[in-house]
């Protein structure tokens, strides 16, 4: 009897290493899928991070486009470098939101070149982008920005893009309740040049425009730009 006993206390029985087995897995399992959490997460926050980035970015080249909007020019076919947005807000694909001409284009490299520059910004599968130039004497038909511009990638996952313009005759007509109320917003035009306005100058900027950008992930940002009236 004592043999026995020290035999069987000398080593695992086949039931036991099964059980030990069995608990060995489940935990390695349970660890597994806490890390594939965790990397997941991990991952979602850096791209969610990296899109917040990307959208400070395009606030402030937004921001600095509209400092130096230049008022549209009439041409031989039409309003040469039109500031206007895409009727439908741009929630399409492949929509063409802004289109118009700039100043005070940097040259740190000094070359040969104006520093009016033609820009647009369009709605491509969810990606920002805006495209920019060199203005060039040519009619406004024949603007080819996808060809001929270097394009610039701004923000990813955009799920929608709103555009709000404050014209004159509004603010004239409404007061300090056009900026002010709690839908300040609501009589504001949904493209520019307004085509719901009688009259006025067909060149004339917006007093101001309302930008809201929704990206996935990240929720509704917007920012109200004040327009420099030339």
């Amino acid at each position: 009897m004592t043999h026995s006993r020290a035999r069987r206390q000398g080593g695992f029985t086949l039931l036991e290493m099964m059980v030990a087995l069995a608990i060995a897995g489940a935990i390695a399992a349970i660890s597994y899928q806490a890390l594939s959490v965790a990397s997941d997460g991990a991952e979602r926050t850096r791209e969610v991070m990296g899109r917040i980035n990307a959208l400070d970015r395009t606030w402030q080249i937004i921001g600095a486009d509209f400092r130096h909007i230049l008022p549209p020019e009439p041409g031989p076919t039409g309003m040469r470098f039109s500031f206007q947005s895409d009727p439908l807000n741009g929630i399409g694909q492949d929509e063409r939101l802004l289109l118009f001409s700039r100043h005070a284009w940097l040259n740190p490299m000094e070359r040969l070149r104006s520093d009016l520059q033609e820009v647009s910004y369009r709605l491509e599968e969810g990606t920002l982008w805006r495209d920019y130039r060199p203005v060039r004497n040519r009619p406004f038909d024949e603007l080819d920005f996808e060809e001929q511009a270097l394009n610039q990638r701004m923000v990813e996952g955009v799920e929608r893009f709103e555009l709000l313009f404050l014209s004159r005759s509004l603010m004239s007509r409404s007061g300090r309740s056009a900026l002010e109320s709690d839908d300040y917003t609501r009589d504001w035009a949904l493209a520019w040049p307004d085509p719901n306005q009688v009259g006025g100058d067909p060149t004339e900027l917006p007093l101001a425009v309302l930008v809201r950008i929704e990206i996935e992930g990240v929720g509704v940002s917007e920012r109200l730009f004040e327009i420099t009236q030339f």
